[in-house]
Order: structure tokens, then C-alpha cells, then sequence
């Protein structure tokens, strides 16, 4: 059991989830550390580069560009976290539906599983966006209907798996209800890998966030978001490199902080199921 333990102790993606702390406390605890406003322009300051007051520089506006990086990493984190936490919890309900259902209910939440994935989720986002006219609830919106589709083709398996073990069968005979043997027998075979899937879509969440950003249609503005930022900077890119430099690494660290969750959470050894007493 210790052994056991210590592997799955060493085995825990510690450095991305020590990053990922790092970047929800900037995210909910920086905007209140820093004195320059991400809001308020100072065209005599505009494009200044890093150093003395300006730690990070200023953007075309005369705007700090690490108030504004710091005040859009709530934007930015926030809709990619909600999407990711808000698929997960969709497409495993469907999952477990369809795994726990039978006949013409199991066939048509599989058809709708099947349709709604063969649709590009970019595409139908953006059509979402240019329909709803953005703003953070049509963005999150559009996240949530287009990307379940994984979590319910990853649980069904998993769960029907589980459901078909002996130990549920006898919570079947013993009288035990769906909802019972559900969370009893399926959740926890499916609970690490829905995890290691939610942290994997959470870079994919946030790129989608940027990308909607960077072309114009997805969170408004004046609230600073990291994709936006980037595509104010791109015309001053030879000149003043550092107006693209730190949103970009934002993005890229927490990127990379949910993909070495994810993939930790996948190869970690799953825990052992305490016995029943009877």
C-alpha cells in the first residue's frame, strides 16, 4: 500500500499544478496589488518599452501592459475554467445516461453524441459569437454545446464496463436504484479520466478564448483578455515586441500547466477502491 502511495505521490504533475496555484492567485489576488489602472490610457506614455515604472512596458495607449495582463488573466482563466467544468459535468451525465439506458434512449443519445461531435467546435463557437453578438456568456455558451461530446464517448465505455461488474450487478439484484449504482460503481471508474480530460480541454478552452479574441468576435471590450491583446500588439511587433511578449507567455504557461495536470492525472495509478463492510 505505501509503495503504491509513494508512486502515485511521484507521479502527481506537482510543477503544473504548483504553476496552475501561481496563476489563479495572480489572476484572483493581482488586479488589488497593482496601483496602474489596465483601463486608463496615457498617450504620453503609449509604447513605452520595460523598466523603471513600467515593469512590462505600455501598450499603443500608454497602458501597463502587466496591469492589463494581470487584470485578463480572471477574463481569460475564468471562461476557459467554467467551459471545461461545465463540459465535463454535461457530457458525463450524457455518458452515464447512455450507459445506463437501453434501446431507442441509448441509440438517440448516441446519435446526438455522434452529430454534435462530427461538427467543427471553432466553427460553431464563432457562428454562436456572430449570432448572440459575443460577450462572455455567448462565448461560454458556445464552449459548453460544442465540446461535451468527448466526456460522454470517454464515460459510456468506462461506466457500462463498471455497471456489467459483479459487484453492481448484485446492487441490481439487491434493489439498489440507478441513481445508487451510478454513483456507487460508475463514477469512480470514470472520475480520473474525466479529470485528466477536463485539464486537457482547459488549454484548449483558453486558445479558443484567445483565438475568439484575437479575431474580434468573442469577449468585448474594454475588458482586457490575452487573444486581444495580442492582436493590438501584432501591428507593433518589430518595434515594441514587449506588447505581445507577455500575453502570449501567459497563455503558453497556462496552457502548459493543464497539459502537465492532465497528463499526470492519466498516468497516475488509480486509487484503490475501499471494500465494502457488511
Amino acid at each position: 500500500m505505501s509503495h503504491r502511495h509513494g508512486a502515485a505521490h511521484r507521479r502527481f504533475p506537482w510543477f503544473g499544478a504548483g504553476l496552475a496555484a501561481l496563476l489563479a492567485a495572480t489572476a484572483l489576488a493581482g488586479p488589488a496589488l497593482l496601483t496602474a489602472d489596465p483601463l486608463e490610457p496615457d498617450l504620453m506614455a503609449a509604447g513605452l518599452p520595460p523598466g523603471g515604472e513600467w515593469l512590462l512596458g505600455t501598450d499603443p495607449l500608454g497602458r501597463s501592459v502587466l496591469a492589463r495582463t494581470v487584470a485578463a488573466a480572471r477574463l481569460s482563466l475564468g471562461v476557459a475554467l467554467a467551459a471545461s467544468l461545465a463540459t465535463a459535468l454535461l457530457g458525463t451525465v450524457v455518458g452515464l445516461l447512455t450507459a445506463s439506458l437501453g434501446g431507442m434512449p441509448r441509440r438517440l443519445l448516441r446519435g446526438l453524441t455522434e452529430t454534435v461531435y462530427a461538427c467543427p467546435a471553432l466553427l460553431l463557437v464563432l457562428v454562436a459569437t456572430e449570432l448572440l453578438g459575443g460577450g462572455v456568456g455567448t462565448v461560454l455558451l458556445g464552449l459548453v454545446l460544442t465540446r461535451w461530446p468527448p466526456y460522454a464517448q470517454l464515460a459510456e465505455p468506462l461506466a457500462r464496463g463498471a455497471l456489467a461488474a459483479p459487484e453492481a450487478e448484485a446492487s441490481l439484484l439487491l434493489g439498489f436504484g440507478r441513481a445508487y449504482r451510478l454513483r456507487r460503481h460508475a463514477w469512480p471508474a470514470i472520475a480520473r479520466p474525466v479529470a485528466s480530460l477536463a485539464a486537457l480541454h482547459l488549454g484548449g478552452n483558453l486558445l479558443t478564448v484567445s483565438a475568439l479574441g484575437f479575431l474580434g468576435i468573442g469577449l468585448l471590450p474594454p475588458r482586457p483578455e490575452w487573444g486581444a491583446m495580442i492582436a493590438e500588439a501584432l501591428p507593433y511587433l518589430q518595434e515594441a515586441p514587449h506588447m505581445l511578449a507577455a500575453p502570449a507567455a501567459a497563455i503558453f504557461l497556462a496552457t502548459w500547466s493543464a497539459t502537465l495536470i492532465g497528463e499526470g492525472l492519466a498516468r497516475a495509478p488509480a486509487p484503490a477502491l475501499p471494500l465494502e463492510e457488511t
